[in-house]
């Protein structure tokens, strides 16, 4: 495991440099080792592979730019003392910053996608050069492959719209790219995931036709809930017909995944076990289907990549104070339900619950997720957080949101409840008033902080009521991000979003 853990750090350095060359998608992952030395050896196939999850972990990590894209812009969060990030939370995405132009550019997520691509044209010739390379472990891969590029498509259409459709490698030239529409980037997504789930087991205990040796020569808990599965395929297709609005579609993969939790190895998880430190976002907790970890025991915690990094300060962190809160005001805005054991406020006044710290206080700290490592104190400060793709919990809720807009309430309202069951809520019932509105907000209190809030504004076409556009922002692309400067300077193929044309 350790030699795994070892590709993926030193192949993430390597993308780290790669990806600060000059011209748009023009990423050429043959070149971090010649190719006539490469796809010859068992080993090289596990480099390739890895290195796809670690690009991938990179395109996310980078500036914290999950969170940029999916937290920042939904108003939840505000910034108190950074420029950079006040212009993201005020949606001033034109704003003149080094980390806006970054988070803008795309180029790290078609680094991971360029990875992919090799991959899938070249890991059988491992197994043509090395008889210890098997059939099994070369379609495992390729799955594996599979899925990471219809996730990194996914991320892409949610964060620009119409973006570029890249799906094979290229001589080393460059060839203008121009945007397709997210009709067909989801399709072919689609399509990758559809082969995916087809190609994953469940877990990777050895007890499922699509695995019967072990994978990498490690035991199923190693892997469990940090590289692809069968449920993780199913939720990412699930979300890709949200996304699209075929709720028939959702309603199919998430019955699938959710049916099948036993198979999959997932469940509920307690508040306990949610906000604990070895809890779900340590990224190996009952909850979790998918999640791209940085584990210290393997030395990738990091100072970056994190909520922590932007969300804590003393006595966690040798810090006066966080870059970004929820306001008091916010705060109970979100949990506005007695009882809720993530946070409450009791009738004497006292705030309970590890979701905050210091409520009350003018910059009240978001401490849901506190995964230190090593140290708090400079300069070894770190962090071990999780990135939670997929976990139990959010799907269950997805379920209730297609359920809703397939008009079968009653099946919404026991999802939603056995949710806010686990949170210490009463039931919702019918007479309650909006259903629609009540899974909204329970997504909202469950998966804050987690990079989800801005993608469920657009889906349940909330936007003007939660951010600065109106319905003709919306009608113009406001709810996706520009493109970079230095994309558009590469290639005059690539048009910027029409919002975001001034």
């Amino acid at each position: 495991m350790t030699n795994i853990r070892l590709h993926i750090k030193i192949l993430l350095a390597a993308t780290i440099l790669m990806v600060s060359c000059k011209h748009t998608l023009e990423l050429d992952p043959t070149h971090l080792v010649p190719d006539a030395q490469m796809w010859r050896t068992k080993n090289d196939a596990r480099s390739a592979v890895f290195a796809t999850y670690g690009m991938f972990r990179a395109a996310l990590a980078d500036n914290n730019a999950y969170l940029a894209y999916g937290e920042l812009r939904g108003g939840d969060f505000s910034s108190a003392s950074r420029s950079d990030l006040d212009a993201v939370t005020g949606n001033q995405l034109n704003a003149t910053y080094t980390t806006l132009e970054n988070w803008k550019n795309w180029r790290r997520f078609y680094a991971a996608i360029a990875q992919a691509n090799l991959c899938l044209e070249k890991l059988s010739l491992v197994h043509e050069n090395d008889f210890r390379y098997t059939v099994e472990e070369m379609k495992l891969d390729i799955a594996n492959i599979r899925f990471l590029r219809a996730l990194t498509y996914f991320y892409l259409v949610r964060i620009w719209g119409d973006v570029p459709m890249v799906t094979t490698t290229t001589d080393g030239s460059f060839t203008p790219v121009q945007r397709e529409s997210q009709a067909k980037i989801l399709a072919m997504a689609g399509q990758d995931a559809t082969a995916a789930a087809a190609g994953l087991p469940w877990q990777y205990n050895q007890q499922y036709p699509e695995q019967q040796s072990p994978y990498w020569g490690q035991g199923g808990a190693l892997w469990k809930g940090v590289i692809a599965s069968k449920g993780a395929a199913y939720a990412l297709l699930a979300h890709i017909a949200a996304w699209s609005g075929d709720y028939l579609v959702t309603e199919k993969y998430t019955r699938l995944a959710i049916d099948n939790k036993a198979a999959g190895g997932y469940t509920f998880a307690d508040v306990a076990t949610l906000t604990g430190v070895d809890g779900t976002f340590a990224g190996q907790a009952p909850n979790v289907i998918f999640a791209l970890p940085f584990n210290k025991t393997y030395q990738e915690s990091s100072a970056g990549g994190h909520i922590e990094d932007w969300a804590l300060a003393e006595p966690f962190i040798s810090r006066v104070s966080p870059d970004i809160y929820v306001s008091n005001d916010s705060i109970l805005r979100i949990f506005n339900e007695p009882g809720d054991l993530r946070f409450k406020v009791g009738d004497g006044g006292a705030a309970s619950g590890n979701y905050f710290t210091g409520f009350g206080n003018p910059l009240p700290m978001f401490t849901k997720i506190k995964q230190l490592s090593i140290t708090g104190a400079d300069p070894l400060r770190s962090f071990q957080s999780a990135i939670i793709i997929f976990r139990y919990e959010e799907l269950v809720l997805l379920r209730a949101e297609a359920m809703l807009f397939l008009s079968k309430n009653p099946d919404a309202i026991q999802l939603l409840n056995s949710v806010r069951a686990q949170r210490g809520l009463p039931a919702f019932k019918a007479t309650d008033g909006n259903l629609a509105q009540a899974i909204l907000q329970e997504r909202r209190r469950e998966l804050l902080g987690e990079g989800w809030r801005w993608y469920d504004l657009v889906r349940f076409d909330k936007l003007t009521d939660y951010s600065r556009f109106t319905s003709a922002d919306i009608a113009a692309g406001a709810q996706w991000w520009p493109v970079a400067k230095d994309v558009l300077d590469g290639s005059k193929q690539i048009i910027q979003n029409k919002f975001w044309q001034q």
